[in-house]
């Protein structure tokens, strides 16, 4: 009878009738191999002598060791059939095998062990056989499993593909794109710093040589996982939350604006909100914007918008292409100057307080927003020299209307964005609740100009006329 024990990788020696060593696919991990009257010194089973398949003499046969031999990437004494560069004859008469030193030293022996920073954990043990067959397998590397599948997952349980947006080379299996499988220089043993090799593949998201540091984002010079998950994720470009969820955990003034808001624009509430106005990783302008203002702002307003209050914000882009006369604001683009871009306490995301009543009685408290550019002596002073042109003589006509009794807003003459008249001039008011457009009929002149409103009759000023007495 024969007898076979394999005393490294096991838990108990193996015995077996009628069968050589090497029939049993168990070589992997072999320290000794000991066979007691053997068929292969004696001849094979059937006593005859049978001839060598290999250079190596009772090696590999077509009774022993031919499963080997017979793989389609070989450990380079395998190919070379020079067995004996890791085994020694224990007693060639009993075919007794021994490896020539112990397992933990062997591959170190001809194969140099890594010295980077971070060592994977078999590599560090000594585990070579954990990820590779020492004789051959039908995988590159003599890896015990398809690397685009299985053999990462052998020790890395997690769910690397289990999400809905899954990450190219985790997709196809191709872990060594990103992490050394023996060890790096970085975490995760990964060949270079994780912006830098994000970069190597996503090379259009390379800030342009120059750019203020200040105009990148964060975490796309210092690692882009802060942002994404490098695996998978249920968020598109696996990214670690939705947004505008990821990006509060980094900007916690966040919280501070919509907490308590009266109006809250509407792509902050929505997921992938925050990117419609910020780009993510770079920008030349201030606060990461994508485009300059008001450009920015009419890639949605570029259609009328109804509000939840029933309220319509007009198309925009159509009012400022078919309206010349621009606000200061929109000439400069600064729409910010005037509308908050996240939250505000104020109606219409407002900066400050405007009335949001058409008639309302004057008071300075109610007109912060409109003296933050504009002095407050154009209404208040009586005397119109030097602040105004809207004059007749010395007559300021700014303190006149907004003195009335019935009190007037701002946008009861002007229009807020843009109008076909000079000083942004409305066309017309609305007035009552019947709808009816109250028109203005405003004329410019070389000294002053007139108007001819519903609401009396027509009127007109000059900036040279005499001023008036006491």
């Amino acid at each position: 009878m024969w007898q076979l024990a394999m005393v490294v990788g096991m838990k108990s020696p193996v015995t077996s009738k009628r069968v050589c060593g090497a029939h049993i696919a168990a070589a992997v991990g072999t320290a000794v191999l000991l066979v007691t009257g053997s068929a292969c010194a004696q001849g094979g089973a059937q006593g005859g002598v049978q001839k060598p398949i290999s250079k190596t003499p009772l090696c590999a046969t077509a009774q022993c060791h031919t499963g080997i031999v017979q793989h389609t990437f070989k450990h380079t004494p395998v190919a070379n059939l020079k067995c004996l560069d890791c085994h020694d004859y224990a007693k060639p008469a009993q075919h007794t095998f021994t490896l020539k030193m112990p397992q933990d030293d062997l591959c170190s022996a001809c194969h140099e062990k890594p010295h980077d920073n971070v060592v994977h954990t078999p590599v560090a043990n000594n585990n070579c056989i954990g990820c590779h067959d020492v004789h051959g397998s039908e995988f590159a590397n003599t890896l015990i499993a398809d690397p685009a599948r299985d053999l990462c997952v052998l020790c890395h349980q997690k769910g690397f593909q289990d999400g809905k947006f899954v990450h190219g080379p985790v997709a196809v299996g191709a872990c060594i794109i990103c992490h050394d499988p023996h060890a790096g220089p970085k975490p995760g043993m990964m060949f270079k710093s994780t912006t830098n090799l994000c970069l190597d593949c996503h090379s259009e998201l390379t800030p342009p040589k120059g750019i203020d540091q200040r105009l990148v984002h964060t975490p796309a010079r210092e690692d882009c996982t802060q942002c994404h998950d490098p695996h998978t994720s249920d968020h598109q470009f696996q990214l670690k939350d939705k947004t505008p969820d990821l990006c509060a955990q980094c900007h916690d003034q966040f919280h501070q604006w919509i907490e308590g808001a009266v109006t809250m624009h509407g792509p902050v509430g929505e997921d992938g909100g925050c990117v419609k106005c910020h780009s993510p990783h770079f920008s030349k302008l201030p606060k990461l914007q994508k485009a300059p203002q008001p450009q920015l702002c009419l890639t949605c307003h570029n259609v009328p918008i109804t509000l939840p209050n029933g309220h319509t914000i007009p198309d925009m882009k159509t009012l400022l292409e078919q309206n010349p006369s621009h606000h200061g604001p929109i000439r400069e683009g600064a729409c910010t100057a005037c509308h908050q871009p996240h939250a505000s306490e104020h109606f219409r995301l407002l900066t400050q307080d405007y009335p949001a009543e058409f008639y309302s009685p004057f008071d300075m408290e109610k007109y912060k927003l409109c003296f933050t550019c504009h002095q407050s002596d154009m209404v208040k002073d009586e005397s119109g020299t030097g602040l105004t042109g809207f004059r007749n003589g010395d007559l300021n006509l700014h303190w006149v209307h907004v003195n009335r009794e019935k009190g007037r807003t701002c946008r009861a003459c002007h229009e807020v964005h843009a109008s076909k008249q000079p000083f942004h001039i409305r066309d017309s008011v609305p007035f009552g609740t019947s709808g009816w457009k109250l028109p203005i009929n405003y004329q410019k002149s070389k000294a002053g100009g007139s108007c001819a409103p519903g609401c009396h009759k027509p009127r007109s000023y000059s900036r040279a006329a005499q001023p008036q007495g006491p």
